[in-house]
């Protein structure tokens, strides 16, 4: 009874904590170095100093640093909601641009139109019960009798191969099949096994992003290196087989669900009982019903939207179809969304938008597009954010040897991934690496392939990838404080397969 005034008084003091820190931006000095000249430095026009430039993070991008650092700590540890837009207040009101600019910026981002129609997808599978028939289905095969072990790594396993179709996508299936399953056994938000399970949904996905070189943040992420091995010879960047690249990251990402199932299992010593009782028998007494018309409908609509961003691969963008596709990519989810509502089953849409406005994730949708927001503003023009980085590693990275160099990359990938974008900091550290690597004469592809693969384990804050705000949205079945200490320990587990398992694998295959 004591302690009751203290836990009632531990989100104000959070609050404080944010808010102090959302708003610090403007009286903190900011961090400056002198570095030497350079052609691409003399056309910010730095103030010279001691035969060098002074670089330093401009006060406008310390504003909106300590911006977007405020909003994630009250994203963790206070709320998902209302941070998030007194974060759009805040940059508004600190000068960086006009309202209707930060609006248009902040709704207009082509990732975050693409997610509010998916998101539209997301509530549809669930409204129609898809996902359940399909938890039922998984739940019904013999194989899984009295093997809850064997029912979780498959469906680990068949997360990472839907993944690979559609990371996003892919989200918005696994996740509901997975809820189904808890209310179906009786698992309740707080288990240990409904908590980590709801992580590893999303540590799984990042997975296969970090690991498919055909789409996704591997795939931006390589193609950038292939394009600074063709455009700037200075930089001597390894063009990545992208064949190889698929290897070693299949390779890394089987080694890496293994280590999670056995944390599960002999580390956290998950509880699940629930599932040891169940009985595929017991629950085809009751026959799985045929899907339905709207259920057949809406996976249909899905696998439409799936087809649409696989075919450029399969049939090349060397014809109209292929090209049209590709660069149209964005409205798959759109024409899907669409089709929920212009095809009537007996006189009604497939999926009854009113209806359905109940599963839609408002809270999710809106931590992505203020997470997306706030880092790319950060990070972009005007705030010299990126470029300090730059030359901050340059100095933290010289006189290395290969190995010491490689682990010191994929930590500086893992950990600075969390809270900035992941993609966008792995295109922005990429010519620094190799830069520092070729200054010190270290064979630069092993290197790159393990900060590739690491860069893209994001989910630690909201703000590292859009995986990672949707995970911080799940607040129906897991607490947000136990979603950073069970990522925190998912990416240490990857940074560990990395340097392990992918270094030596690196150095034989590249």
């Amino acid at each position: 009874m004591q302690e009751e005034p203290k836990r009632s008084l531990l989100p104000l003091v959070h609050t404080l904590i944010g808010l102090t820190i959302m708003f610090s931006g403007h009286f903190l000095p900011c961090p400056a170095m002198v570095v030497e000249t350079s052609d691409k430095l003399l056309a910010l026009n730095l103030p010279q100093v001691d035969g060098g430039l002074q670089l330093g993070i401009t006060r406008t991008g310390m504003i909106v640093s300590m911006i977007f650092f405020g909003v994630i700590y009250l994203w963790t540890f206070v709320d998902t909601i209302w941070p998030g837009l007194v974060g759009l207040l805040a940059l508004i009101f600190s000068g960086f641009a006009p309202a209707p600019k930060v609006m248009q910026m902040f709704l207009g981002n082509p990732m975050v139109v693409m997610l509010f129609f998916l998101f539209m997808v997301a509530a549809a599978i669930v409204y129609s019960n898809l996902a359940g028939w399909l938890a039922r289905y998984l739940m019904t095969r013999d194989f899984i009798k009295g093997r809850p072990w064997v029912l979780t790594t498959t469906f680990l396993i068949t997360t990472y191969l839907v993944a690979f179709l559609d990371q996003v996508s892919a989200t918005f299936l696994m996740w509901p099949i997975l809820y189904a399953i808890f209310r179906e056994v009786g698992f309740k938000k707080g288990d240990r096994y409904v908590t980590i399970m709801t992580v590893y949904v999303i540590i799984v996905i990042l997975l296969c992003f970090a690991s498919d070189p055909f789409k996704g943040g591997a795939m931006y992420l390589v193609s950038n290196l292939q394009h600074l091995a063709a455009s700037d010879s200075g930089l001597a960047a390894p063009p990545l087989n992208i064949a190889l690249y698929l290897c070693f990251g299949l390779i890394i990402s089987v080694c890496c669900i293994a280590l999670l199932l056995f944390l599960l299992r002999f580390v956290f010593r998950a509880d699940v009982t629930p599932l040891k009782r169940l009985d595929p028998a017991a629950l085809r007494k009751e026959p799985l019903p045929p899907l339905n018309g709207v259920q057949k409908l809406v996976l249909i609509d899905f696998l439409l939207y799936v087809l649409w961003l696989l075919l450029p691969a399969i049939i090349g963008t060397g014809n109209p179809v292929g090209a049209f596709l590709q660069k149209n990519s964005m409205a798959g989810s759109l024409l899907a969304a669409t089709l929920l509502t212009v095809v009537f089953v007996k006189g009604r849409p497939v999926v009854d938008i009113h209806a359905s406005n109940t599963q839609y994730p408002w809270r999710v949708f809106l931590l992505i597009a203020v997470a997306m927001l706030l880092g790319g503003v950060m990070t972009g023009p005007g705030t010299n954010v990126a470029l300090y980085m730059e030359y901050a590693l340059r100095n933290l990275l010289g006189g290395m040897d290969a190995t010491t160099f490689s682990i010191v990359v994929v930590l500086i990938g893992i950990i600075f991934t969390n809270f900035c974008n992941s993609v966008v900091l792995g295109l922005v550290l990429t010519p620094v690496l190799l830069a520092v690597a070729n200054a010190f004469d270290i064979s630069s592809a092993p290197m790159m392939a393990c900060f590739i693969y690491a860069v893209l384990i994001a989910a630690c804050t909201p703000a590292a990838s859009p995986f990672a705000a949707l995970l911080y949205g799940q607040t129906d079945w897991i607490d947000r404080r136990d979603i950073g200490r069970y990522t925190v320990i998912s990416s240490a587990l990857v940074v560990l397969v990395v340097i392990v398992v992918g270094i030596p694998l690196a150095r034989v295959l590249f």
